[in-house]
């Protein structure tokens, strides 16, 4: 059983302990592992990491981060058939605390996720907590650092802005099998 014992959304804590699927990224074979509570890996995935490399430490630095990481919250533009928050296409972004906003653009300038980058017409997002509490202790900065599809490559490359890319029906099947607070651990090369 996995425990997660403080959860950031926004200014809310919440306390979680729970069972579920969790995920393993593995830079160095541009793989995403999914794992059952049971640690049995299930499924893996090809991916795309940030295009500086990994150890993500400032906004911008367009790395990958490593390190023990949950989901926040999950959205997509298919939210009536697989639940999650509204994505909608010119109107949906991350905000530099890591919160959602379906229709106002007061975050970033470039915390759109929506488009091409994000999978297109079936987009799926799983923001992560990053910076946790540990690189916030070292000082690091940053946010939108999340799991998603992309329509435009870079799949078995250093390829993103941070993100962790994959195909846009592999980003499909990953979203509906985690949940808000599913563990997501990014190993060093």
């Amino acid at each position: 059983m996995k425990f997660i014992t403080l959860l950031f959304f926004g200014t809310t804590a919440t306390a979680f302990s729970f069972t579920e699927n969790y995920v393993v990224i593995r830079p160095s074979a541009y793989i995403l592992e999914l794992y059952t509570d049971q640690d049995v890996c299930i499924c893996s995935y090809p991916i795309g990491l940030g295009e500086n490399g990994l150890g993500k430490t400032r906004r911008g630095d367009r790395k990958t981060p490593i390190g023990t990481y949950h989901i926040l919250w999950k959205a997509t533009s298919c939210w009536e058939q697989y639940g999650g928050l509204p994505i909608l296409e010119g109107s949906s972004y991350c905000g530099t605390d890591n919160s959602f906003s379906p229709n106002y653009r007061d975050y970033l300038d470039d915390g759109a996720i929506w488009g091409n980058d994000f999978g297109g017409s079936e987009i799926f997002f799983m923001c992560l907590n990053y910076p946790n509490e540990s690189d916030l202790e070292k000082g690091f900065t940053g946010s939108g650092i999340g799991i998603h599809g992309t329509l435009n490559g870079g799949i078995g490359e250093f390829s993103s802005a941070g993100c962790i890319r994959m195909h846009p029906h592999d980003a499909r099947n990953l979203y509906g099998q985690l949940s808000i607070g599913s563990l997501v651990y990014i190993e060093s090369d």
